[in-house]
């Protein structure tokens, strides 16, 4: 019986002499999740493995890739399979089941003579090194970032073995190995496109066991496309476990707001915490609020409760963001961006002052700052206020901020039961230091 959390962490463990080296990578490990990051616009390169069901350890983890706004792939194993419905939501795609697989290695059966004519080698040479990440391009189908010569640095660990196999001289196919006592992951096994189907793999990885077997080496694990389950079962590896892979491809899907905390002009802008449940709760009672913002009436802790976790949900889901607008430390009103799309760069913002701020213009002017940092910052191409035609007070308001006015939406918005019209208006980059309200 195999200690899988034992062997999954043995097998992720393996790329940990990568950040160590100043070659950029970050690698690692907490609590049943591994990831290694590359910095390379290369999905195959950044990648994640969660075999834990905690879901705020799995929005940790995937933090980091959506931060540095990289594609990159994430495998579910284990209990971590229960976040499959998560990834769906965020624009993952599934690109199916893939094995892990291990083999024991014994010296007295492991023995192999490689066929006339091939001869297999440690690499030696920066050079040989890119010859492996091209048959590795070339084999997989991946094209490689013009940016980065090399995904890997040379010399690399005294624990790291990769292999080309050559015939006749001509290299054909590679694999490397990395050593953990006596434990083994094997990674990066490819043949040229060209020369696929002729038993250089097969033969490469032969030799490789064998090798590493007279060394002492005892178990080898791997993960394996589909495609190469029947090579590594004839040379006597078997099915560990089984572990679902989901890709992201763009970097629009994972787009997030970044700015917790902004500075504009005289503003300060925070997020909203629970400390501000006993000022905020009494504040959200206004008869404005329950008028034009469609708030519960009373307005109780319960509502200011669910509303922060909804807060939160639309940050991490990249649909939004919400901040309390402060002046000198005195709460002013609340601004926020929502109905966000990443792919055609436009957000839509709502805003309410807080009844002692009323008619200060303290909105018109948070409102043209923000709209023009989002450009900036962000680079949107379209900011939209829209507001119900009655909400005279909220028209003005955008007016006053540079807003310009497009039209209406009939029967387009629900309020406190009732459908009524939206007044349109948009900031755009062409109305950038166009200037606004000031107070």
């Amino acid at each position: 019986m195999h200690d899988l959390e034992k062997i999954r962490t043995l097998f992720y463990s393996s790329y940990d002499y990568l950040a160590e080296n100043g070659s950029g990578f970050e690698v690692g490990h907490q609590n049943n999740c591994h990831w290694s990051i590359s910095g390379l616009q290369n999905p195959y390169s950044n990648r994640l493995a969660v075999y834990s069901d905690d879901a705020d350890l799995l929005e940790r983890a995937l933090e980091q890739f959506h931060t540095t706004n990289l594609p990159h792939y994430v495998k579910l194993g284990g209990a971590g399979l229960v976040h499959a419905k998560t990834l769906i939501a965020k624009g993952y795609v599934n690109e199916g089941a893939s094995p892990t697989m291990i083999r024991e290695l014994d010296p007295n059966k492991d023995k192999h003579e490689l066929r006339k004519g091939l001869a297999a080698r440690l690499i030696s040479s920066r050079e040989e090194l890119q010859i492996c990440q091209e048959i590795l391009s070339d084999g997989f189908n991946r094209p490689r970032d013009p940016d980065h010569q090399y995904d890997d640095p040379y010399p690399e660990s005294d624990t790291s073995f990769r292999y080309l196999l050559f015939d006749n001289h001509v290299p054909v196919a590679t694999t490397q190995f990395i050593r953990t006592g006596d434990f083994l992951s094997c990674f990066a096994t490819a043949t040229r496109s060209a020369d696929q189907k002729k038993g250089y793999g097969r033969e490469l990885m032969k030799w490789a066991l064998a090798h590493h077997a007279a060394e002492g080496d005892r178990t080898v694990v791997l993960q394996s496309s589909n495609p190469g389950i029947p090579l590594y079962k004839s040379i006597g590896f078997e099915v560990l476990e089984y572990f679902q892979n989901w890709q992201m491809n763009t970097t629009e899907r994972m787009r997030r707001f970044t700015h917790d905390e902004l500075k504009l002009g005289d503003f300060n802008l925070r997020p909203m915490s629970k400390e501000d449940a006993d000022w905020a709760i009494p504040a959200f009672n206004d008869e404005g609020f329950v008028q034009w913002m469609g708030f519960p009436s009373p307005y109780e802790e319960k509502h200011f409760e669910a509303g922060l976790q909804r807060m939160s949900r639309f940050k991490d889901d990249g649909f939004g963001i919400s901040w309390i607008i402060e002046r000198g430390g005195v709460p002013q009103g609340v601004i926020a961006c929502h109905h966000t799309d990443w792919t055609y760069k436009r957000t839509e913002i709502g805003y309410l002052a807080f009844a002692a701020s009323r008619g200060t213009g303290v909105i018109p002017t948070v409102l043209h700052q923000l709209a023009e940092f989002l450009i900036r910052e962000y680079g949107f191409e379209r900011i939209e206020v829209r507001t119900d035609i009655n909400n005279h007070s909220s028209r003005k308001a955008a007016e006053k901020a540079g807003f310009t006015f497009e039209g209406e939406l009939r029967r387009n918005y629900l309020n406190l039961g009732e459908v009524t019209d939206d007044a349109i208006f948009s900031f755009v980059q062409a109305d950038l230091n166009k200037g606004g309200s000031t107070q």
